[in-house]
């Protein structure tokens, strides 16, 4: 990401990647390895039938989480930059 990006649109791009990420891994994981799975399996492959479903549970709650998170109070935090009041200084003259 470059340092132009504001802290907003870095959340949202995050946010996005968790929702889309992690239901199309519990989709095709959930599909392909936990529905063919055997009664006859071994216990360690029954675990990692299972791995990509949690994981991809787990990203998609971090993606609610970060959906969770407040938003501050002033807009301007997220598209300013933190040292903005110094730029605005430097370019009132001051």
């Amino acid at each position: 990401m470059s340092k132009s990006s504001s802290p907003y649109v870095r959340r949202l791009l995050w946010i996005v990647a968790c929702f889309v990420g992690g239901f199309a891994l519990l989709c095709v994981s959930g599909w392909a390895l936990v529905v063919n799975g055997s009664t006859q399996d071994a216990a360690m492959v029954t675990v990692l039938r299972w791995l990509p479903v949690a994981t991809s549970a787990i990203t998609v709650a971090a993606g609610f989480f970060l959906l969770s998170l407040p938003v501050p109070e002033d807009p301007e935090d997220f598209f300013l930059p933190d040292d903005a009041d110094g730029e605005l200084e430097r370019t009132d003259g001051k």
